[in-house]
């Protein structure tokens, strides 16, 4: 059995365009919750009675990207009163590999935070063949991001995953996002980074907050996240293989390698770049000194998983010195975020 989606498209149409005709507000806002929560049930029933999972996925889709369709318009006006300033749109679930496949339409950002590629069927979300899928649906300046698992590969697999994505985008960066992760970010076009431009984002509601409850204080802060451009990449991925589909080398593996971060993260590191701000940018020198905070900690990190109590602590005092109460450095540190 399948599901008509022209069907499910008429009848979500009809049923948001009354929402659309209430007034904006609370009303408005509960009228959304019922439709989608109506809508959910109805497919949930669909799915009890023998539509496959595949064709709940497609109807879901279909109706949050109607949603975002019908009403982020009227958000992006909303306020301000300009066009898409100040509007972040976040879509969970439904955005799959195969949903890539089945619809032509182009996205701003794709991004993902896969299992480890060791886990059963998830290799192939980590493959040159699926970044060549993705890259085919960005805009022309959107981007790609993807998340990069440290303990759960060893250097060699970690270095095929990197020359994996490498193939695909032209432009592509390392951001440090935790201890244990980095995010490659890839475009077809350079991601110009500009000092005063990311600190009015920044500033924007909720982001200051949400972002300082994991340790990322400031604008500066954020920008110290960057590792490395391509060409540190490149030198970090050498030779290596790329993963493909028909050759998924990184999946034969154990969930977590045991000390492989202590190979991968240094090398990493060691192939650092500045922060590609303009010369004259005014954060340049916050964003320096964010950085050697955030690289101290690391070492500390990496002495203390190498035994070396000493330096440890001498590099911890060092970062404690420069921001004694980050949420982030006292979680791992001391398992707590506050002391």
């Amino acid at each position: 059995m399948q599901i008509n989606l022209a069907t499910i498209e008429q009848h979500a149409d009809e049923k948001l365009r009354r929402i659309e005709a209430q007034p904006a507000g609370a009303e408005r806002l509960a009228a959304l919750r019922k439709f989608l929560k109506i809508e959910t049930q109805r497919l949930h029933l669909r799915h009890r009675f023998g539509i496959s999972g595949t064709e709940i996925v497609r109807a879901r889709s279909l109706i949050v990207d109607l949603l975002i369709q019908r009403l982020a318009p009227a958000a992006a006006t909303a306020g301000e009163g300009r066009r898409g300033e100040g509007l972040a749109i976040i879509a969970l679930g439904g955005y799959g590999r195969q949903e890539l496949r089945r619809r032509s339409r182009r996205y701003d950002v794709i991004t993902l935070e896969p299992p480890p590629p060791s886990a059963a069927g998830v290799v192939n979300l980590y493959s040159r063949d699926f970044y060549e899928l993705a890259r085919d649906r960005l805009e022309p300046e959107g981007l790609m991001a993807q998340w990069w698992p440290l303990p759960a590969q060893n250097d060699e697999d970690s270095q095929s995953l990197v020359r994996s994505f490498l193939d695909v985008f032209p432009y592509a960066s390392a951001w440090t996002t935790e201890l244990h992760e980095v995010l490659l970010v890839g475009s077809a076009t350079p991601l110009e980074l500009d000092g005063p431009t990311i600190e009015k984002r920044f500033a924007r509601g909720g982001i200051p907050e949400a972002l300082a409850a994991v340790g990322v204080e400031s604008a500066p802060a954020l920008l110290a996240t960057w590792v490395t451009d391509r060409k540190g990449l490149e030198r970090y991925a050498g030779d290596a293989a790329p993963v493909t589909d028909d050759r998924p080398l990184i999946e034969h593996a154990a969930w977590v390698r045991r000390g492989e971060i202590r190979r991968v993260l240094p090398r990493l590191l060691a192939l650092s770049t500045d922060v590609p701000l303009a010369a004259g940018d005014p954060l340049r020198a916050a964003v320096a000194a964010e950085r050697s905070e955030l690289m101290a900690f690391y070492r500390f990190s990496l002495d203390l998983m190498a035994g070396d109590r000493e330096a440890a602590g001498a590099a911890l005092r060092e970062v404690r010195a420069r921001d004694p109460d980050n949420p982030y450095y006292l979680w791992v540190a001391y398992g707590a975020t506050s002391r």
